[in-house]
């Protein structure tokens, strides 16, 4: 566990931010390589993608602190409401950039007359390049920890923030293991005729990414806010899965029927 790689009187770097920048790199990279294999226009990319990413930042931050509320305000000082914007502390949430980066697309592809979906088939396979190389920066930083386990890979952490001195789940390398499996699959998938109508790809691998993430949870140690003893994120992948679910056949069927 490295937290931070360097630290001086100044100011220190952290492994996550390392790994979240390296990602989103990468990400950005695979994105343009598989848009331009897809035959979309960069142009519309380049023109919007500062917009997507400052919408997708504030959704990540605005449900970070929905969930981790009482993190945030355990006070009602000045102090405390400052806290909202030091997103330096790392309190972002994968789940709120999703869905308001996705929301921003969807608005942006509509105001340009843009195919959402084809846009869509080229950046989920890359998203899920990013989350995995954000996965290795989770895993060095200790975030995102699961609970514990006789497992032989069960791993310990030395740090104040994790409450288990005992082995626990390397939540963090399971999310690399199967968020590179998606993209890899999308990433072959796309060449058969079955995926070829727009949006196939990417629903595929939103459902595919909720249903883990969603088992995931059961083995995930971290402290979340809670609906009726079940965690947020759970429940949130549950209603993605589903929701994904239902839309896919509504729009394929419809289009079969017309």
């Amino acid at each position: 566990m490295h937290p931070i790689i360097f630290q001086s009187n100044i100011f220190s770097i952290h492994s996550l931010w390392v790994f979240v920048a390296i990602a989103l790199v990468v990400a950005t990279y695979a994105f343009i390589k598989i848009g331009l294999s897809n035959g979309l226009k960069l142009q519309f990319l380049s023109e919007n993608a500062f917009k997507i990413i400052v919408v997708a930042m504030i959704g990540a931050r605005l449900v970070a602190i929905l969930v981790n509320w009482t993190t945030f305000f355990y006070e009602y000082s000045l102090d405390t409401f400052l806290q909202i914007f030091k997103l330096w502390d790392k309190g972002l949430s994968l789940w709120g950039a999703v869905i308001f980066g996705v929301g921003m697309l969807y608005y942006l592809c509509k105001k340009n007359e843009q195919d959402f979906w084809k846009w869509m088939d080229s950046l989920v396979p890359a998203f899920f390049i990013g989350v995995a190389i954000s996965a290795i920066g989770m895993f060095m930083d200790g975030s995102n920890y699961g609970n514990e386990t006789s497992l032989p890979w069960g791993v310990n952490f030395e740090s104040p923030a994790i409450k288990f001195t005992v082995p626990i789940h390397p939540t963090q390398i399971y999310m690399l293991l199967y968020t590179t499996s998606i993209s890899t699959a999308l990433l072959h998938l796309k060449k058969l005729k079955f995926f070829e109508p727009n949006g196939r790809i990417a629903l595929t691998g939103i459902a595919a990414f909720s249903l883990i993430h969603f088992l995931q949870e059961f083995v995930r140690g971290d402290d979340v806010l809670k609906v009726m003893g079940i965690r947020f994120p759970m429940i949130v992948a549950a209603i993605v899965f589903i929701s994904t679910l239902i839309f896919y056949f509504y729009k394929y069927n419809k289009t079969k029927s017309n």
